[in-house]
């Protein structure tokens, strides 16, 4: 009976304390929502991509070589330790027409080991030459359908093509003679089907691609029966795709995989340079033997005639000449290298690491804040519980009860609230924001045909237990006071504070010109302490949320913007091949619209600090700018330090000891530890590495950034400058005429891209959709966690004040008199948990963004004004609502009833 009576009390508690229960039930959902929403958000987004990658056989490593790769190349990788399969590809950069327009397209050939197979949207795959499948931008944009043709030609303006394809064994004319276009046959291709090329998932009409200043360039696939014949040579392959042992059975982003695909790539480097040999060996034999044998040609000829004739003699020593000619040049053939890369040098592979690693970092900081919120309303509402409950608390010990037994009702009064919050919080979180930001906002990211909706059950389980163990804790450590006290003492009622002199008081000047109300509110404020500090600290910790939100989503905003006024100012970006860079080069000097421009050689670099134990080995892809000799910087970028120290490019024989100098970014910088007079290697994308010193560290916002001179390059890569492209200032006076400059040149074949700097302005936004997006998710819960934390505590002021209210309305005070009463203090202390929590605000943000740490992105907290004054407003908004819903509680109270003796 006992036992049934204090758990029907605890019921009846609920039912009869629904706002308080309610209001906890709320911040608890929210919190948990938070924790477990985002971070499954995070791994639906990488578990759809592992999903995809898995079904389309996506390669776990690949390997381009210098010379190609032959059949004795993938017979060698299929047997080392940890390969589960190898396969050969052919690839070749192609154009053909897109609406009278010449377009660029990759042309790559199918395997028939299932690798890096496309997954079809539509129709099928190829199944013999001539068949080809294209992808959906392509049908789109070039108005064509599953059935009709194209062509396509060799783009002997990317040279890249070539790397991996070329064989100088190859005959030179055999394309005249056969009539191919290169790797692959010329002619009509019927098209059979539309892909999703699994190296590239981003969505072409989505926001990533918008700010993108490249071509756009369509894959395409064939089968290897639409390679050009090579009159009975094999031809290389291009490139080299191969899975890793039970790599499928593992997320493609978790620790283990990533530890199984290293060791695999550390076993294919054990017969990197046994291979690296065999095919240049195979290459310069095979050079020499058909040379040789269009010698042995002649020299049949030349032995056919008459001993003594002036012309055999001649013959003879041209011969001589052309053999020794032959000798030197295949001796001076480069050797073999490889380059290998695994799915980290994915584009897609790594967006979506970038963006699921910020949305679980976010899950994972901003549900702590709510757990502090909710361990605050819990602690205001179960104090207040008490507080009512003392003459029933005072009984149950006159009674018999155990402290364990009365604490019973108070404790399952907050566990409930925790656990139908919890159960709530995980409905939402589990299943409905995933399905909402996976299904709507990131299928406008990316392609993939779907997205699991995966439920981690520790996850859910332990967000609960979470707040509810935190929760129950603090509702005990609250009554567990009130439990010492006797029975007699428990049924009295609890004595009021006395009065005391504030220090306001003493302050002549200032109290004797307040109004009557006015130093009763002043009274007030400092007589109950601990509620003016939870209300205080309730909106500080709203307004600091909302201020961290909106100067995250200012940070982002000004990011471009600055990078363009303060570090990067030209207005155009024109990268051509190094062939073509003359003819570009002329065309813009001749243009009258062009101000201004600086030709450079632009490549991709790999910077790797792993001779330093601090920088973890790590490695950052960033972009090698090489600067002409004598060339300046100004009106081009502004290259500075943090504090703003400007930084020169070092001249000739720049560098310390026998090392090269460069200037890197700070993103780079930062990830890999380094420091002026630091030594860090750079590796180019034909695998040549080199030690260089860094000379500078420059403020960057966008990217990663290496900038060295003409006589630096060389002298570390031992290789000559060759421009390729120019950044350009344009005669023009607003975004619209750069843009429009920019897409006019463009539309020029010699461009391989062409980046606006005013188009990456306006349309950055739209890459950090998903970023802004995340950011009113925020603000939506510190409004709704502002809303419930300001009512929670204005109806536990007004219901610990009952009488005194009554009092004062007895005493004639009218509704808008009594409603002012109790409002002006709930608004001075808003404002000043508002005056507080902007400038905490601030500082949260300094550590969110810290905490981000967004790959390629040196995110500055950058509060406008306008943060800060959205912020307080809505923190004023929330306030001013709150008090208007509990104006109407202040007009029900029964001044009769609450002026009773509790005698």
């Amino acid at each position: 009976m006992r036992k049934t009576a204090l758990w029907k009390d605890a019921w009846r508690a609920i039912r009869g304390n629904g706002k308080r229960f309610a209001a906890m039930t709320v911040i608890v959902a929210v919190g948990v929502m938070m924790l477990g929403g985002l971070n499954s958000v995070g791994r639906d987004i990488r578990a759809g991509l592992d999903e995809f990658f898995d079904e389309t056989g996506m390669h776990d490593i690949a390997i381009v070589s210098t010379l190609g790769l032959d059949d004795d190349d993938i017979a060698a990788l299929r047997t080392v330790r940890g390969v589960k399969d190898a396969a050969g590809e052919y690839a070749a950069n192609v154009t053909t027409m897109i609406d009278g327009k010449q377009a660029s397209a990759t042309v790559t050939s199918l395997n028939d080991r299932g690798i890096d197979r496309p997954y079809v949207t539509d129709g099928r795959l190829p199944k013999s030459g001539h068949e080809i499948a294209v992808t959906r931008q392509y049908l789109d944009d070039a108005g064509k359908s599953i059935g009709d043709t194209l062509e396509f030609k060799p783009d002997d303006s990317m040279t890249a093509a070539a790397v991996g394809s070329s064989d100088p064994s190859s005959d030179d004319t055999s394309d005249d003679a056969t009539g191919s276009a290169g790797t692959f046959a010329n002619g009509e291709y019927t098209i059979v089907g539309a892909i999703i090329d699994p190296n590239d998932i981003v969505n072409p009409s989505g926001p990533l691609a918008l700010v993108s200043g490249g071509k756009t360039v369509y894959p395409m696939v064939v089968t290897t029966d639409s390679l050009a014949a090579t009159n009975g040579d094999d031809v290389p392959y291009t490139s080299a795709v191969l899975t890793v042992a039970d790599a499928a059975a593992m997320n493609t982003y978790d620790d283990d995989y990533l530890g199984v695909v290293a060791d695999t790539r550390s076993a294919i480097e054990s017969i990197q340079k046994t291979r690296e040999q065999a095919r240049t060996d195979a290459v310069r034999d095979a050079a020499l033997a058909k040379a040789m044998s269009r010698l042995d040609e002649q020299q049949a000829k030349v032995d056919a005639l008459p001993d003594g004739l002036p012309a055999k003699t001649a013959a003879e020593q041209q011969l001589a000449a052309a053999k020794a000619k032959i000798e030197a040049g295949v001796a001076a053939l480069p050797d073999a290298k490889w380059i290998i890369s695994d799915r980290s040098s994915v584009t897609s592979w790594e967006d979506v690491n970038t963006q699921s690693e910020m949305i679980m970092r976010l899950g994972t900081l901003f549900p702590v804040l709510f757990l502090v919120i909710a361990l605050l309303v819990s602690l205001t509402a179960v104090t207040r519980m008490v507080e009512e409950d003392r003459r029933l608390i005072g009984t149950y010990k006159a009674l018999g009860y155990t402290r364990g037994e009365t604490m019973v009702k108070y404790l399952v009064y907050a566990g409930a609230a925790c656990l139908f919050g919890g159960l709530l919080g995980d409905a939402l979180g589990l299943l409905g924001l995933p399905f909402v930001f996976t299904r709507r906002l990131i299928s406008s990211l990316y392609v993939l045909p779907g997205y699991p909706l995966l439920v981690d059950w520790r996850l859910a389980v332990g967000g609960v237990l979470l707040f509810v163990v935190t929760i129950t804790g603090a509702a005990a450590a609250t009554t567990a006071g009130s439990l010492r006290l006797e029975p007699a003492e428990l049924m009295r009622p609890k004595a009021p504070k006395a009065g005391r002199t504030i220090v306001l008081q003493r302050v002549g000047f200032v109290w004797n010109h307040l109004s009557f109300l006015g130093k009763v509110t002043a009274r007030n404020l400092l007589r109950y302490k601990s509620r003016a500090l939870m209300v205080i600290i309730g909106v500080l910790g709203c307004t600091a949320l909302m201020t961290a939100g909106f100067g995250m989503g200012s940070s982002a905003l000004t990011l471009m913007p600055r990078q363009h006024r303060e570090i990067a100012p030209y207005d155009v970006m024109a990268v051509t091949s190094a062939a073509d860079h003359d003819d570009a080069q002329r065309q813009l000097d001749d243009d009258t619209r062009v101000a201004s421009t600086l030709p450079l050689q632009l490549g991709n670099v790999t910077l790797d600090a792993a001779g330093d134990d601090s920088a973890d080995d790590a490695k950052i892809s960033a972009q090698l700018m090489v600067i002409p000799d004598g060339e300046s910087l100004n009106g081009y970028l502004e290259l500075h330090t943090e504090a703003g120290t400007p930084i020169t490019l070092p001249d000739n024989n720049a560098g310390h000891d026998h090392h090269a100098g460069v200037i890197v970014t700070v993103n780079a910088a930062r990830k890999l530890a380094l420091a002026d007079g630091a030594t860090v290697t750079l590796t180019d994308t034909m695998a040549d590495s080199v030690d260089v010193t860094v000379v500078g560290v420059a403020q960057y916002y966008t990217g990663n950034l290496v900038v060295m001179t003409e006589s630096a390059y060389e002298r570390a890569f031992d290789a000559d400058f060759a421009a390729n492209a120019d950044l350009v200032n344009v005669n023009a006076d607003d975004m619209d005429e750069n843009i429009a400059f920019a897409d006019d040149i463009a539309g020029n074949d010699i461009y391989l891209s062409v980046t606006s700097s005013a188009k990456q302005e306006r349309d950055f936004s739209k890459s950090f959709l998903m970023f802004f997006v995340m950011i009113g998710f925020i603000v939506v819960m510190a409004a709704i966690l502002a809303i419930v934390v300001l009512y929670t505590l204005a109806s536990t002021n007004i219901s610990e004040r009952e009488r005194e209210l009554a009092t004062i309305k007895v005493l004639g005070f009218r509704r808008c008199e009594v409603h002012g009463y109790v409002n002006k203090e709930m608004l001075l202390l808003a404002a000043i948990g508002i005056a507080v929590g902007l400038p905490c605000g601030r500082g949260l943000l300094g550590f969110l963004i810290g905490k981000l740490d967004l790959p390629g992105m040196n995110l500055v907290p950058n509060v406008a004004w306008y943060c800060y004054a959205a912020a307080a407003v809505l923190a004023l908004v929330f306030t001013v609502l709150v008090e208007a819903a509990t104006n109407r509680s202040l007009d029900r109270i029964d001044m009769v009833g609450a002026l009773k003796s509790p005698e």
